[in-house]
């Protein structure tokens, strides 16, 4: 049986957040690396795509993937966003590539239903503002999207009095 690794993020605190957790909301987790010099810049585009679209809307994480052994993970002060880690070995494993075959950052977007949606390097635009822009729509639509619960109603030929 060919079962799917579990993606499993620590925090500073050796709090444990297992992705599928997260099924129900629309997540978008950043795979960063702790020492290039994309990881504030990545950390402030999740920050503020969480920001815009709000924490009722999306959970997002980031995940320093490259921590050597018993290496603390770092503050990453001030983001709202919470930053944990996994190893880089696990992360491969859950996106079934080699440790090598994945470039860094990366976003992943899952939808409600936690299927992967959405696999993002950094999204192109000329300022920052832009690429939030760029980043931010394609994960509105899927927060958009009716959920399962939202079941549509028939058409019954008259029109809504709104």
């Amino acid at each position: 049986m060919n079962t799917k690794t579990e993606l499993v993020i620590t925090s500073r605190s050796g709090e444990k957040l297992n992705v599928s957790q997260l099924r129900g909301r629309v997540a978008v987790v950043g795979f960063l690396s702790k020492a290039a010099c994309h990881t504030t810049p990545a950390l402030e585009l999740l920050d503020q795509v969480f920001l815009e679209l709000g924490s009722s809307n999306i959970s997002a994480f980031g995940c320093i993937v490259d921590l050597d052994p018993g290496e603390e993970l770092r503050d990453y002060y001030p983001f709202t966003i919470q930053v944990g880690s996994a190893s880089r070995r696990h992360v491969a494993e859950f996106l079934e590539r080699s440790m090598s075959g994945f470039a860094l950052p990366q976003f992943l977007v899952f939808d409600r239903r936690g299927k992967q949606r959405l696999v993002f390097t950094i999204p192109r635009g000329d300022t920052f503002w832009e690429v939030v822009d760029n980043f931010k729509l394609p994960i509105s639509a899927i927060v958009n999207e009716p959920s399962a619960t939202q079941v549509p109603q028939p058409y019954t030929g008259q029109e809504s009095a709104e």
